[in-house]
């Protein structure tokens, strides 16, 4: 939640009474728990005269509500983030007051499995006040429909906010090799540009954040469990680089590009049923893995891991510790994707 801070002067006197409609109409957001209050010990009993004045019947409530937001303001603050606070003025209080009453926005290329994701990775660490704020109605939840819809959508909602621009888009990488910028980091910066967060994951894909514990238990026929195994084995052997790019979805199939013979960096097995495409793309990224594992692993896993990554952590298969196994930081990573989200709510 965002956290807001009313100056005592817009709470006395003449500032008080022609601003109190829009004054209590905040207050009121942190009484329905959309909003933190950040409130000084020393400005309690004019928020006590102010509502005294206004809302006489709710001024115990709204006192005792002042009370408390006093006490914590300085000792609360969710997990792993650097909560920002809103400074209301009078010259900014109506527009606050707009912003503040809308619900936030995350912008994802697939509102379905994008979702599913976040809610698993905010349950595993401890952010489950972002699900509450999207059950709540307090975070809407946008389908891009690709990385160029969610841009558009990201920077139309991001102009429609006065000034706490509380939009952010997540998206895909859809990297290659180790520390590539793509075409979807120009996407992240148009939506810096117009005043809304992003985030752009380090991995390809949202997918490649997923333990492989869930991919071990994702099939149900003895046959498939088998040929399931046998893929997650070949994964296993990959470095921490390679797994993080690897299409978790599809593997090493797909359509040969004809390429001049000098520039092929990609092998291709001849054997009937035996094929593989590894993207020139890569580079040289897995030159080093056996011709076996990326035979096995040229059909991927497919797209129901998100689903099947909620459902395990919904019945407390999974813990931060599998994420952890993943390396090359991602569970800081994580979390400071779950931490632009929040700061946004």
């Amino acid at each position: 939640m965002m956290r807001i801070e009313i100056p005592v002067e817009l709470l006395r006197d003449h500032e008080g009474n022609e601003n109190a409609e829009l004054v209590i109409k905040l207050i009121s957001f942190f009484r329905q728990a959309r909003h933190e209050w950040e409130l000084s010990p020393r400005d309690v009993d004019a928020v006590g005269d102010f509502c005294r004045r206004h809302v006489p019947t709710l001024a115990q409530v709204y006192l005792l509500l002042a009370q408390k937001a006093s006490g914590v303001a300085h000792a609360w603050a969710p997990r792993g983030t650097n909560a920002s606070v809103v400074r209301v003025t009078r010259e900014t209080l109506e527009g606050d007051v707009r912003d503040l009453e809308r619900s936030a926005v995350l912008v994802v290329e697939n509102a379905t499995y994008d979702w599913q994701m976040i809610e698993a990775l905010a349950r595993v660490l401890g952010c489950e006040d972002i699900i509450d704020a999207e059950s709540r109605g307090h975070l809407d939840v946008y389908n891009g429909g690709g990385k160029d819809g969610a841009t558009r959508h990201a920077v139309d909602q991001a102009a429609k906010f006065t000034r706490t621009k509380r939009v952010v888009l997540v998206i895909d990488s859809d990297s290659f090799r180790p520390g590539e910028r793509t075409n979807n980091h120009k996407q992240s910066d148009a939506v810096v540009h117009a005043g809304g967060n992003s985030h752009v994951l380090s991995f390809r894909e949202m997918e490649n954040y997923i333990p492989n514990r869930i991919l071990a238990r994702q099939p149900r026929k003895s046959d498939a469990q088998a040929d399931m195994a046998k893929r997650l084995e070949s994964l296993k052997r990959f470095t921490a680089e390679q797994r993080a790019h690897f299409d978790m979805k599809h593997g090493f199939k797909g359509k040969v590009k004809k390429v001049p013979e000098s520039k092929r960096k990609s092998r291709h097995a001849g054997t009937a049923g035996k094929t593989y495409h590894v993207p020139p793309h890569h580079g040289d990224l897995y030159d080093g893995v056996d011709e076996q594992d990326l035979i096995t692993l040229q059909e991927g896993f497919g797209t129901d891991l998100p689903r099947l990554f909620l459902q395990e952590v919904q019945n407390g298969g999974i813990s931060e510790k599998d994420l952890d196994g993943l390396q090359l930081g991602a569970t800081q990573e994580l979390r400071l994707m779950l931490d632009k989200v929040r700061r946004v709510i």
